[in-house]
């Protein structure tokens, strides 16, 4: 794909201060994934069509009648022999281009764990969340920069979005998980920033940036051994940030 075929994104920089921010965040993954991010001491960015959503970057509703009423996404080059494209064709491969040339990693804006999204991303008992400074992911992800997801109905903007527009924001369903978002794209500058097919990936170093390893509430013993056996291995300055999740405490009365 070359520079002309590529939409140009917008940055809306108000977006990633930190006073638009919470002080941690956290992310939720199973225990395989929390074993590739410190083997690799890199962070994955997901296609932003390869997600679990499939309404990720989707034009909908009134925006998307404003879109082909007003003939607006900028249209990309086309070579002069092939026929012309009507509006919604256009429309629709400038939607599917944004959607393969946009990369996320979701994190969560809050002060404490979330029991939904526990058993959003670690199942019933697999799993571990990370939580890290806000303003350390902020430096430590250089040109990568950091987004506050909004919550709305599909489609309720009458204006012409852009690929950004529609990457920070989600379905109202989605609001328990106070997202924020690491987007990167095929035309972000950072010699750190490992570009992929399918994902991107960007280098970190985990022993710095974590500052604490909460194990899923609802495991045995086992998961909290290869949680530790893992940090020993590939990151052994995480070894005392390792705790059981807090929802794991019981109330003062029932303690043995």
């Amino acid at each position: 794909m070359t520079g002309r075929d590529r939409e140009p994104m917008d940055d809306d920089e108000k977006s990633n201060r930190p006073s638009h921010l919470g002080r941690t965040l956290w992310r939720y993954m199973s225990f395989t994934k929390f074993l590739w991010l410190i083997q690799n001491r890199r962070l994955w960015l997901a296609r932003a069509d390869t997600m679990s959503d499939p309404w990720e970057l989707a034009l909908a509703g009134d925006q998307l009648e404003h879109v082909i009423l007003r003939r607006p996404i900028t249209p990309l080059h086309r070579d002069e022999e092939e026929e012309e494209e009507t509006i919604q064709e256009r429309a629709r491969r400038i939607n599917k281009l944004w959607r393969e040339t946009t990369f996320i990693s979701c994190w969560s804006n809050a002060d404490h764990e979330s029991y939904a999204l526990w058993k959003m991303f670690c199942g019933s008992n697999d799993g571990v969340a990370i939580s890290v400074p806000t303003r350390w992911l902020i430096q430590a992800l250089g040109n990568v920069k950091l987004y506050v997801v909004t919550y709305s109905e599909p489609g309720t903007e009458i204006r012409t979005p852009t690929a950004m527009d529609l990457a920070t924001k989600k379905r109202l369903m989605f609001d328990y998980e106070r997202e924020v978002r690491a987007i990167a794209t095929v035309d972000t500058p950072d010699p750190k920033l490992g570009k992929g097919e399918f994902g991107f990936t960007y280098d970190i170093d985990p022993e710095k940036l974590i500052t604490s390893v909460a194990v899923h509430p609802d495991a045995d013993n086992t998961l909290m051994d290869a949680v530790m056996r893992a940090v020993d291995d590939y990151a052994p300055k995480l070894r005392d940030k390792v705790v059981w999740s807090v929802m794991r405490a019981s109330p003062p009365l029932m303690k043995k």
